[in-house]
């Protein structure tokens, strides 16, 4: 997003394709291991195809944040959905669960980076240090709180929303 379209109080991200190219992705790990794969993920997201939409999103939840847990490769992800939000793009449809109506893009990628969000909370670390698991330890939350501090932890700002059939337009808010 150029500086002149960024809404007001809006701090600027990295371009999606900047995040892609300056992390070291082999070097890092989620859920099946070397996280070789993010970038490939990550840009399938935008794809045309309302399938492998859905393919990516459904590997965003099963690899970078699989079961609420924070890896390695977690951490550069939100960057790169928070600066592909404002794009046309993201108002595609994507599959949910069998039977159900198709959702929007949009919509589910910021639900994703408010679950992340949710995992480095300060309930989450009393909870965890109640149970023996202080998160405080472990590195990639440590590097997952700290991005709270980055651009991503204020609200974004919002993007407008064309509504179905004409319905007007909706602005989303969003404040992971």
């Amino acid at each position: 997003m150029r500086d002149e379209q960024r809404p007001r109080g809006v701090a600027a991200l990295a371009e999606p394709q900047e995040t892609i190219a300056r992390t070291d992705w082999a070097a890092l790990s989620h859920a099946y291991g070397p996280a070789t794969d993010a970038p490939e993920t990550l840009v399938a997201l935008l794809d045309a195809d309302e399938t492998l939409r859905t393919r990516a999103l459904d590997e965003l939840h099963g690899f970078l944040h699989q079961q609420n847990t924070i890896y390695e490769a977690t951490l550069p992800a939100p960057f790169y959905i928070a600066a592909i939000l404002p794009d046309p793009r993201t108002t595609h449809a994507v599959g949910k669960d069998l039977g159900a109506f198709p959702g929007c893009l949009r919509a589910e990628l910021l639900v994703w980076i408010a679950s992340v969000a949710n995992e480095v909370t300060d309930t989450a670390d009393a909870m965890g240090k109640r149970h023996g698991f202080p998160i405080d330890v472990y590195p990639p939350t440590v590097g997952n709180r700290e991005s709270r501090r980055s651009p991503l932890a204020t609200p974004q700002g919002s993007v407008d929303t064309p509504s179905p059939a004409g319905a007007g337009n909706q602005r989303v808010v969003a404040a992971p």
